[in-house]
């Protein structure tokens, strides 16, 4: 005599198809996330001041305080372009960037 069937419903099948969708959505959701490794700079300026002896600039870079640095000198990568009353040029790598002074209140 042969062995009995049992009857399985098409469970196993649904099984088999349940786990391999769960695999795929885990695999795709892995390998599309990404940790991001770029380096994002925050500049705040705090104020400006022209002077007789130079033009400053008060800034805050990525939290630390870079008091009354002179036009021309450098902030890490940055260098402070040009400094007129309430803003700021600065350039990296050939980029410039403008930061200006808001009101306190904005």
């Amino acid at each position: 005599m042969g062995s009995p069937i049992k009857p399985t419903n098409g469970i196993e099948e649904k099984m088999k198809k349940v786990l391999l969708i769960s695999f795929l959505i885990l695999f795709f959701t892995t390998t599309s996330a990404r940790i991001s490794t770029k380096k994002q700079d925050i500049l705040k300026l705090i104020g400006t001041s022209i002077a007789p002896n130079g033009n400053f600039a008060w800034i805050e870079f990525n939290g630390e305080n870079f008091v009354w640095t002179r036009e021309g000198e450098r902030i890490d990568d940055y260098v402070i372009v040009s400094v007129e009353m309430g803003k700021i040029k600065l350039e990296l790598n050939g980029r410039v960037v403008k930061l200006i002074l808001l009101p306190e209140n904005a």
